[in-house]
């Protein structure tokens, strides 16, 4: 019975038993360290995305909001600059306003501004169409440019004290082709027939003249010239008019322009 009673003694545990128990800590241990710096990493990294991310964004917030604070300064600066010059175009028409008349301007059908002279010599020898009769004449004549004015347009602005005018260019038409009679000279006339009568002269007469009125409008139309001579005189003698009828108001400005 004794030898029953002896108490059982925990078997001892060999060193080489400890080494391998300590080894597996110690790897367990080291796994543990290298998941929680594993874990430190990941959410550093995590962390730094998210600043990255969220600094991109402030820069775009502050990007769209520069852009709309600069739409609404140049917004208020408009608004207050129109009201600005509406008031003072309004405080400044009030003082100076008038009431600008054309008369009878707009129903001149022509308006002469330009006047050129020329002489035609018109030479007429014998033959079978004037009985043997030969005439040389000296014919002195003008031709006057006018404008048109009834076909134009005036547009009126009472509040910028301006007219606007709009009218056909100067021009030369054969009715303003004007033949002075007196001075018309016969430098040569003979006839090699006694069957010549009054009506053969005036026929010849009148036959000659229209040549010539021809010969000199066509002299003067084919002179550019005289058409910018017309256009500056047409423009001066319109706004002329137009403030001789309006001298009530100084600063009147007129502007013309052709057709």
């Amino acid at each position: 019975m004794e030898e029953n009673k002896k108490s059982v003694k925990p078997a001892k545990i060999e060193p080489e038993n400890r080494s391998i128990s300590e080894k597996k800590a110690a790897v367990k241990k080291s796994g543990k360290k290298i998941y929680l710096i594993l874990a430190v990493i990941i959410f550093l990294f995590a962390g730094g995305l998210f600043v990255a991310s969220f600094m991109k964004g402030t820069r775009a917030v502050k990007k769209a909001f520069d852009r709309e604070k600069e739409k609404a300064e140049q917004a208020v600066f408009q608004s207050y600059y129109e009201q600005g010059y509406n008031a003072g175009e309004k405080e400044y028409h009030v003082k100076n306003r008038g009431v600008i008349t054309l008369g009878n301007i707009r129903e001149t059908a022509n308006l002469e501004v330009l006047s050129v002279s020329d002489v035609a010599y018109m030479i007429e020898n014998p033959d079978s169409s004037n009985k043997n009769t030969q005439s040389w004449i000296e014919v002195p004549g003008t031709g006057v440019f006018t404008v048109n004015l009834a076909a134009g347009e005036f547009l009126v602005d009472d509040v910028r004290n301006s007219v606007y005018v709009r009218v056909p260019r100067p021009e030369l038409l054969p009715m303003n082709i004007n033949i002075d009679h007196s001075k018309v000279q016969v430098l040569r006339f003979a006839s090699n027939t006694w069957n010549s009568s009054i009506s053969d002269g005036e026929q010849l007469a009148g036959k000659q003249l229209n040549e010539a009125r021809t010969k000199i409008q066509e002299d003067i139309s084919s002179n550019l010239q005289y058409y910018e001579f017309a256009e500056k005189s047409a423009v001066s003698l319109i706004e002329n008019l137009i403030k001789a009828l309006n001298t009530d108001i100084p600063d009147l400005k007129v502007e013309i322009e052709f057709f």
